[in-house]
């Protein structure tokens, strides 16, 4: 795990976080939205466009690190 972090950039940690979080908020977001509640529905719209956002960071941070060590 060490060797993981120690070799990624902090893009894609802070990528694959915001992805994590992402996802627990979905599950919330979905049985909320499950439950009747209309505020679900827009935690479901937020988490997911917060993954896609998170996606985004992490993979730019791994381009651009694979650029800064010539890959």
């Amino acid at each position: 795990m060490r060797d993981v972090l120690r070799r990624s950039s902090g893009g894609e940690i802070a990528g694959a976080v915001l992805i994590v979080l992402a996802s627990i908020a979905l599950l919330i977001g979905a049985f909320a939205a499950g439950a009747g509640s209309d505020y679900g529905m827009l935690g479901v719209i937020v988490a997911f466009v917060a993954g896609i956002t998170g996606l985004g960071v992490h993979i730019a941070g791994r381009e651009a690190r694979l650029r800064r060590d010539g890959h």
